[in-house]
């Protein structure tokens, strides 16, 4: 039994395939990524000493489009500020793909210290790249000029147009929509699209008003002046939040609407 142990376990040892490099970036080619990164994490460990630094470093690089293609984000984060250590081009190219994961994730103060780390150095073939992912985060931050800047700096005429659309497009005023209603109650909302609520809105408050209206006139003093503070005034106030509430929504929809179609825009949550 025990001669059947041991022949067993030398059996498994043997017959199991040695790490290899070509199976491993076969694997990557057919898509099975995460199949792909052990077998790159096993040639790694077995062959690190007879490698050079430069191929270590573009194993990892390759290990590290496995991992992100594979899900495993936190793998491929540790061993990216690993290489982004380095001082090299490959390097440079690994703190942009930190950015972006950090970006996709909505870390943003990550993605522009690294960004603007990488343009302290020399690195004019990238600087595109850096601008354009500094102008997604500036337009992810509501600033528009500053993504302008950025875009116009990568020439990128595609985002500088989308940009401009931001910009330009046409937005409700918040401070036009509050005056609409304080004149007319329910006028603000109408000048927002919201038709339903403006003309419930100048009915509630007519009615209201016509109640304070009627008792005061009648002399019931009290009841005017509890339809009043109670009612009208609640309405009246009302309308007006209501009216700068639904133009801010308005402008925050027409501004996700932009930025959805430039995240879209070259595949930047993609690896």
């Amino acid at each position: 039994m025990f001669l059947t142990c041991v022949f067993s376990f030398w059996y498994l040892i043997f017959s199991f395939p040695a790490p290899s490099l070509q199976y491993a970036e076969s694997l990557f080619v057919h898509k099975d990524y995460f199949n792909a990164a052990t077998e790159f994490e096993r040639y790694l460990f077995d062959n690190r000493a007879n490698l050079t630094s430069d191929s270590i470093q573009n194993i990892k690089f390759t290990l590290v489009k496995s991992y992100l293609n594979a899900g495993e984000i936190d793998r491929a984060e540790k061993i990216l500020q690993e290489l982004a250590a380095q001082n090299n081009s490959l390097a440079r190219t690994s703190q942009i793909i930190l950015a972006q994961i950090y970006l996709k994730h909505g870390d943003l103060f990550k993605a522009k210290l690294e960004l603007n780390d990488l343009l302290l150095f020399n690195t004019d073939t990238l600087k595109p790249t850096i601008y354009t992912l500094l102008g997604k985060i500036a337009i992810q931050e509501r600033e528009t000029k500053d993504a302008l800047n950025y875009f116009s700096l990568a020439n990128d005429s595609f985002l500088i147009g989308k940009t401009k659309i931001i910009q330009e497009k046409h937005k409700k005023n918040v401070l036009l929509s509050q005056i609409l209603s304080s004149i007319i109650p329910g006028a603000g909302e109408i000048y927002c699209g919201k038709y339903g609520w403006g003309i419930l809105s100048f009915l509630v408050n007519s009615a209201s008003l016509y109640g304070t209206v009627y008792t005061y006139k009648n002399k019931q003093y009290l009841d005017a002046a509890l339809i009043f503070s109670l009612f009208f005034t609640r309405f009246y106030n009302g309308s007006r939040n209501n009216a700068r509430d639904f133009a801010q929504e308005y402008n925050e929809k027409i501004l996700n609407q932009q930025i959805l179609e430039i995240e879209k825009y070259k595949g930047f949550n993609k690896f």
